[in-house]
């Protein structure tokens, strides 16, 4: 056993687009793995520039062949679904993000909750307006000020974080409480 714990995470997902993203994976992170225990019901899986769609049981085709533990996901459904891994090794926590000036689509690290302008490295986080994730958003009106629906990232989410410049960070996780 290596120096983090093995999880089995279960996602619970609704009929239609659901914004997701992996603190926890697998070491088969093939789309036709991680999306095997939805079977049929899943039609299609996007992330920012690519996307992929399932045209027969366990067959997708398009440019997106594998999830990352940065990435956020749309995952498209018929019809309400658990998601399932298994054997899933917890993300490095300090790991790298690097933003693009503009809307980028990423994920949260951690199981827990932060509050949005805790996670947020006090460097960068002047470089950054906003942040959607599904049915939620909040956006910076001024240095730590943060107005919107949205008060904290979360493990399992997707987040579209709009930044106004080029930037790397790291989710400050020092606040992280337990969901």
């Amino acid at each position: 056993m290596g120096a983090y714990p093995v999880y089995q995470e279960f996602y619970e997902l609704h009929a239609g687009a659901n914004l997701k993203s992996f603190y926890a994976l697998p070491d088969d992170v093939s789309l036709a793995n991680m999306m095997s225990s939805l079977g049929d019901n899943a039609t299609g899986v996007i992330s920012e520039g690519t996307a992929a769609t399932q045209i027969a049981s366990g067959t997708w085709v398009g440019s997106l062949t594998h999830i990352t533990a940065s990435n956020g996901y749309w995952i498209i459904l018929d019809s309400d679904a658990t998601l399932s891994t298994f054997d899933a090794t917890p993300t490095d926590p300090s790991l790298i993000y690097y933003l693009h000036s503009g809307a980028n689509l990423i994920s949260f690290p951690s199981s827990g909750i932060v509050d949005v302008s805790s996670a947020l490295p006090d460097d960068v986080e002047g470089s950054i307006s906003g942040a959607i994730s599904e049915g939620t958003a909040t956006t910076q009106i001024s240095p730590g000020l943060w107005v919107g629906s949205l008060n904290s990232f979360e493990g399992g989410k997707g987040y579209w974080v709009i930044s106004d410049d080029d930037i790397s960070f790291s989710y400050d996780l020092s606040t992280l409480s337990r969901s």
